[in-house]
């Protein structure tokens, strides 16, 4: 009885393990000047387990955003970040590090 008690809670915790426990809340969405590319500026918040970051995802314009991390950049520990292209090639990134938000749970 306990070793299918114990099956039963190893298959409950690996099926609840597979969901993305992540949320991303986006900040800013910009295209290039070409229209060729997506930069998406966004904080990622993964619960308890992990702290909130400021991250920034480049997508191809037919691409749609998804609930993943930056493939980018990626921030630490500040809700601040802005994104612009200065051209068809170049995106700035401006992310303040030394910011630390406290946030009430």
């Amino acid at each position: 009885m306990k070793m299918k008690l114990f099956c039963l809670a190893m298959i409950f915790l690996a099926i609840i393990g597979c969901n993305n426990l992540c949320s991303n809340n986006i900040v800013k969405t910009v295209y290039s000047p070409n229209k060729k590319y997506i930069a998406v500026a966004f904080i990622r918040d993964c619960g308890a387990t992990t702290d909130f970051s400021s991250q920034v995802t480049l997508l191809k314009k037919s691409r749609k955003f998804k609930n993943t991390a930056g493939n980018v950049f990626i921030g630490n520990h500040s809700e601040f970040i802005n994104i612009l292209w200065r051209n068809d090639s170049t995106l700035v990134i401006i992310h303040d590090c030394s910011v630390l938000v406290h946030r009430e749970s």
